[in-house]
């Protein structure tokens, strides 16, 4: 950009955000007015909206549903709390014909039990940091609940009854606070307390005191923001793994003696397959598969006359399936896209030398220890990338396609994916920034990105 350029953006910018800020303000009243008259939309062609508007207006509805949300599981855990077993028949639920209060809950808001499970669960972790609230003890409340249980015991000293000291508990009050105002959604924060609880209840083997459970939870919570369910959960797993990476072993072996595969023919004659694989054994069959579904993407976004294709992505990776079936049983076949596919295991150094830690697998959320790391990078198709302390890379194994692949794979590791849409990396191909033919640009990694 000229210099020119950019003083006349800098001072018309005030202007142009002043105005984008006047037209999501108005947006965001007119679904307020909406939501609380009843009329929603009526009235107003949303395809014909400016798209800071339209964004503005999704925006404030997913944070009205937040808001909502957050009073339903107040609410959700007070009808758990009033349909307790011990209440028999005059419980909420059994009243209202249910076995369960998730039934009842299920029922009325028309979603799963699964569902209403994780909403109490919120509920009741909303309800305890507003009785601590309340209670004006802060953290230390609860610290001596069950003191009646020492009654009649003495000290030793002065006669005084020994109160029995309950250790303390996590709190949850960010989560709680943020769930409140509608800024943390209720999947992000059970994702938050299911794990730190987790660390919690090892607290002793770990070393872990509360106030490490209060800083991980505060900055969770600021990692939440603007990350979708999926893309957060990964993070929460991967992030539990590096806790508790003793633990983490034994639930990669657990997941390992867990893998299977069914094939059955249902009755309409269409054959079956599922498969349930633990991140090890996945990752080269996921690699494989990505590799051909990404072939056949691009030759459609390049529009080749004699490759026309109208097949959906299950598709495509099931016709992939069958071509690497087919190829293991014989086939001669030569124009398999899978020369430069390879997995990658990212691990740091530090890592390595102590044996301790986990490691990630390109295109997989779910981290590997450094034992499984090791195995994987013993075999000739996957490749390990050695980082450093801010994730620089120190180390890059090589395959047997050392210049292609390595570049390619240095690529990933900068990029991610693809530079442009995210796509994952086995959709990608690396590409010249400044064209080698056009612009003679050079094949180094400055001048490259995967797309």
């Amino acid at each position: 950009m000229s210099t020119t350029a950019g003083t006349e953006a800098v001072t018309e910018t005030p202007a142009r955000d002043d105005a984008a800020r006047g037209a999501a303000f108005d947006a965001i009243e007119r679904v307020r007015a909406g939501v609380v008259s009843g009329s929603g939309w009526q009235g107003i062609d949303v395809d014909a909206l400016p798209q800071p508007e339209l964004l503005a207006s999704h925006g404030e509805m997913a944070r009205m549903r937040r808001v909502l949300e957050g009073m339903m599981a107040i609410s959700g855990a007070a009808i758990a709390r009033q349909s307790k077993p011990e209440n028999g028949q005059a419980g909420l639920a059994k009243r209202q014909g249910y076995r369960t209060p998730e039934e009842l809950l299920a029922s009325i808001s028309g979603g799963s039990t699964g569902d209403a499970h994780r909403l109490i669960e919120v509920g009741e972790m909303l309800a305890a940091d507003e009785q601590v609230a309340h209670s004006g003890n802060g953290a230390d409340a609860g610290a001596h609940d069950g003191a009646g249980d020492g009654l009649g015991e003495t000290d030793g000293k002065d006669g005084r009854p020994e109160a029995a000291v309950v250790p303390l508990s996590p709190r949850f009050a960010i989560a709680s606070d943020r769930v409140r105002s509608g800024r943390l959604s209720l999947e992000a924060a059970n994702l938050i307390k299911r794990m730190l609880t987790r660390i919690w209840d090892r607290r002793d083997v770990l070393g872990v005191e509360l106030s490490d459970i209060e800083r991980i939870e505060r900055v969770l919570v600021e990692r939440a923001h603007g990350l979708s369910a999926n893309r957060f959960a990964r993070i929460v797993r991967q992030l539990e793994a590096q806790l508790d990476s003793g633990r983490h072993a034994l639930t990669e072996e657990l997941q390992r003696q867990e893998r299977s595969v069914s094939m059955y023919e249902d009755s309409e004659g269409m054959f079956v397959l599922r498969a349930r694989l633990d991140a090890e054994t996945a990752a080269p069959v996921r690699a494989a598969l990505d590799a051909l579904v990404g072939n056949a993407l691009r030759k459609r976004r390049d529009r080749d006359p004699l490759a026309e294709d109208d097949r959906s992505v299950p598709q495509v990776r099931a016709d992939a399936l069958a071509a690497l079936a087919r190829h293991c049983l014989g086939c001669e076949s030569d124009d398999l896209p899978l020369a430069s596919t390879t997995v990658v295991v990212r691990l740091t150094l530090a890592d390595l030398q102590d044996g301790t830690g986990v490691a990630d697998i390109d295109g997989g959320g779910q981290p590997v220890c450094i034992g499984t790391a090791r195995r994987m990078a013993a075999s000739g198709e996957v490749i390990p990338v050695l980082l450093g302390g801010k994730s620089e890379i120190l180390d890059l194994g090589r395959g047997s396609r050392i210049y292609n692949r390595a570049q390619r794979i240095a690529l990933i590791e900068r990029d991610g994916g693809c530079a442009f849409c995210g796509a994952p990396p086995g959709y990608t191909e690396a590409h010249h920034i400044k064209w080698w033919t056009r612009d003679r640009g050079p094949t180094d990694l400055n001048n490259g990105a995967t797309r």
